[in-house]
């Protein structure tokens, strides 16, 4: 009985790995297609679509044409010179902000509201450059295409950076010494899955800074609970400038 317990116990346990190692594969496929979907969009649309929220039944939230502020994310006519919309990610008065916009982009699968799932069940988010190095943050940016397609491949972004880890101040918006993983020229978009540990992840520092409204994101490869900095199993992906402006050239939106 006790050599039968053993055999079994050791059975579950590889069956229990294999499952999970076959989750984190389908993660990674799935925020890849989610990467894909974007830049699609893009191509089609000439601009990036706005991060969704959990009010918006998986859709971008943006603003119209004919709105005070045109083409910025956010509620109609809300001044993003005043308050920007979210376009991180967090959680303000209840809403969560920075989620992927499935219904936008045609991604699959959706839970029951709309919005895109990771094989854990959980929502994948999206982050997007607010910034311009070369212009008002708070009236243009990558999700209007009448300034993308007069400005050539001028514009670029001023605002996302992807660390190894979390700053030491938390509150930083620049990775730590010896911890860059982008600088912030570089990245338009990201999309992460919280991974296995759900929406609200561990209580570390690492996968904390990927669910607030800061620009910072951090990418790392896994770490078990109790590790320094705490449990991270997020997935992340970004969007490089180089590689939208190459996309929709390479398409003939762009000269």
């Amino acid at each position: 009985m006790v050599i039968v317990s053993l055999l079994l116990g050791g059975m579950m346990a590889m069956v229990t790995a294999q499952t999970e190692q076959r989750k984190w594969n389908d993660t990674q496929n799935r925020i890849e297609t989610a990467r894909d979907a974007i830049l699609g969009y893009a191509i089609v649309n000439g601009r990036l679509p706005c991060p969704a929220n959990s009010t918006s039944a998986g859709a971008e939230v943006r603003q119209s044409g004919t709105s005070a502020f045109p083409y910025s994310c956010g509620a109609e006519n809300d001044n993003p010179a005043v308050k920007s919309y979210n376009y991180y990610g967090g959680v303000d008065s209840g809403v969560t902000y920075g989620l992927l916009p499935a219904a936008t982009i045609g991604f699959q699968p959706v839970d029951s509201q709309g919005f895109g799932l990771d094989p854990w069940g959980n929502r994948i988010r999206y982050a997007l450059s607010s910034k311009f190095s070369v212009s008002s943050p708070t009236t243009t940016n990558f999700t209007e295409a009448s300034v993308l397609k007069t400005s050539g491949i001028s514009f670029q972004p001023n605002d996302l950076v992807v660390c190894s880890t979390s700053p030491a101040t938390v509150t930083n918006t620049t990775c730590d010494a010896n911890t860059s993983v982008t600088n912030q020229n570089t990245v338009v978009a990201i999309i992460f899955s919280v991974g296995k540990n759900g929406a609200t992840g561990g209580t570390g520092t690492n996968e904390a800074r990927n669910l607030d409204a800061n620009a910072l994101f951090v990418s790392r490869t896994p770490d078990p609970d109790g590790a320094t900095g705490g449990e991270f199993d997020d997935q992340v992906l970004w969007i490089s400038v180089g590689t939208l402006y190459s996309k929709l050239i390479t398409a003939g939106v762009l000269p």
